[in-house]
């Protein structure tokens, strides 16, 4: 995102307007000329919106047996009326983000490229590929650019951003990017988490933008016309035809999208019939092996790990430099107890073997004062690497203090050669869950691709670093350090021994997990604090 951090509050203050229903005539100008001249602006509302309809639902879930009164009936009449106000906000910021593609051409398929994972093969049932030489192995990595064609039988594809599509052969997909696929031909179900919204499917003759919702498009072999069919929640579609408007489709809704023009699906009934039938997918997601810290530990300075299927156990946490007393270290956290940095003191574990050259996920929950200055804008968590082409380097989790490199505030992860900046402003003292997944690489000039997690949803892309950044080659003191598979929280790392810069605020739920943690584990992980199904 551009948006400054003025920006940022005042899109945030209009948005809490719109999602209460207390915007006046200036503020709904304001707005209005926010969603008609920036991208970023569109994103950050569709967003709030998103996550606003999301907790409304919650609460609303959460509103058990029958109202008694007229004070719960008031109530729940005020839940529907949010709920679908922020149901038809949502749906016009989409379609307004939508107009800038109008006067777009169909996509222009390109070559895979080789440096970017975006995707998995998550799942399959009596899969045939057309090409026997695909294989179809658990977990499978997609590239960006792949192609995907299946002959018959079932195969799912998760995509990092959470978004869900189970193919039906014969079919074709084209995978483009971590938020957009392109079906080429065939028939797809898609299902998206509210953390997917804004993902996008494109077809010959239409775009199709994700609101939160389960949907299926049908696009035959000659890509003269596509069905989409809303199963649950709603969707923007889009027709190329320069002749045609922007439609929302909600639930039971469908239409076909042909180059003669739109119109509804003859037989919309009966495919609503086949396609409530389930089919059962084989997954292939191992349960992965993890080490976890809650620092619910009441006093003391030493805080417990408990591990789950690791060959190798971490250490107990251990604060140090801390001064006169520990006591001020411990804080109520997001669940339980929760570990206080003050920008003086910083803490560390051993954990040998995890990090060698192999996928893994960092989780934890982090909450940043709004008075958070930039001159403790450094690592909530830190570690060393041997890269084969990098000798020793550090890695660094923390938030962006470089106005040049993204915006203020914002999740950032600085790795070798390069590092990803997020959207979401966490100086706002409140508790944000965070994952940053790394995959190492044997390339040269990207040998980490990390992808970066807020609240659960995928944000921020790789940037690479720019010359005399802080990536230092083999010393044999940094060489121990990152042998010793040492984690570090609170402080930044130099080239043999831990700087002076420091973070201030507080951490709570520290896990790592030996795999690449897929978008839905993430989630799950934030909602109840569990690996596990």
């Amino acid at each position: 995102m551009s948006l400054t951090d003025h920006d940022i509050l005042e899109l945030n203050e209009l948005c809490n307007a719109a999602v209460e229903g207390s915007t006046d005539d200036q503020q709904q100008a304001a707005l209005a000329n926010w969603l008609q001249t920036s991208d970023d602006a569109r994103r950050f509302y569709v967003r709030s919106l998103a996550l606003s309809a999301s907790l409304c639902s919650y609460a609303g879930e959460m509103q058990t047996g029958e109202a008694d009164g007229a004070h719960h009936a008031a109530g729940g009449k005020r839940w529907k009326w949010m709920l679908g106000f922020m149901a038809i906000a949502a749906c016009l910021a989409v379609i307004v983000w939508l107009a800038s593609f109008k006067s777009a051409t169909a996509p222009k398929l390109a070559l895979a490229d080789d440096t970017e994972f975006v995707a998995q093969l998550s799942g399959a049932k009596d899969c045939l590929w057309r090409d026997p030489a695909f294989s179809a192995e658990p977990g499978k990595q997609i590239r960006k650019g792949q192609q995907l064609d299946i002959a018959s039988g079932f195969a799912e594809v998760t995509f990092d951003c959470g978004a869900k599509i189970v193919l039906e052969g014969p079919a074709s997909l084209h995978v483009d990017s971590a938020w957009k696929a392109t079906l080429d031909r065939g028939t797809l179900k898609a299902s998206l988490p509210p953390e997917a919204m804004g993902f996008k499917i494109t077809s010959s003759t239409v775009d199709v933008v994700d609101n939160g919702t389960e949907f299926t498009m049908f696009s035959d072999a000659a890509g003269a016309a596509t069905e989409v069919l809303v199963l649950k929640g709603e969707v923007s579609a889009w027709p190329r035809l320069p002749a045609d408007q922007a439609v929302v489709l909600r639930q039971k809704d469908s239409r076909r999208f042909a180059t003669s023009g739109m119109t509804h699906v003859a037989d919309s009934e009966q495919k609503f019939v086949d396609l409530s039938k389930e089919v059962q997918i084989e997954h292939y997601a191992p349960p992965p092996g993890y080490a976890h810290w809650s620092f619910d530990e009441p006093r003391g300075n030493v805080f417990k790990a408990l591990t789950s299927d690791l060959p190798q156990k971490p250490t107990d946490a251990t604060v140090e430099n801390v001064f006169p007393t520990s006591e001020h270290i411990h804080v109520r956290g997001h669940l339980g107890n929760a570990l206080r940095f003050d920008g003086q003191h910083y803490a560390r574990a051993e954990f040998p073997g995890v990090f060698e050259n192999a996928p893994h996920t960092i989780v934890f929950w982090v909450k940043i004062p709004r008075d958070a200055s930039l001159s403790s804008a450094y690592a909530m968590v830190a570690r060393l690497v041997n890269s084969k082409v990098l000798g020793s380097h550090p890695i660094h989790i923390a938030w962006n203090r470089n106005a040049d490199e993204g915006t203020l505030g914002v999740l950032r992860t600085d790795y070798g050669r390069g590092f990803a900046v997020g959207e979401t402003p966490l100086r706002d003292g409140r508790w944000h869950h965070i994952a940053v997944v790394f995959v190492p690489r044997d390339d040269s000039e990207s040998p980490v691709e990390v992808k970066q997690y807020v609240d659960g949803r995928l944000e921020g892309e790789g940037h690479p670093s720019r010359p005399g950044s802080n990536v230092f080659s083999y010393s044999p003191k940094a060489a121990d350090l990152s042998n010793s598979g040492t984690i570090w929280l609170g402080c930044r790392l130099g080239i043999d021994d831990v700087r002076n810069e420091r973070f201030r605020g507080e951490f709570d739920e520290l896990y790592i997990a030996d795999r690449a943690l897929e978008q839905q584990e993430i989630v799950r992980l934030m909602n109840s604090n569990r690996l596990e199904e």
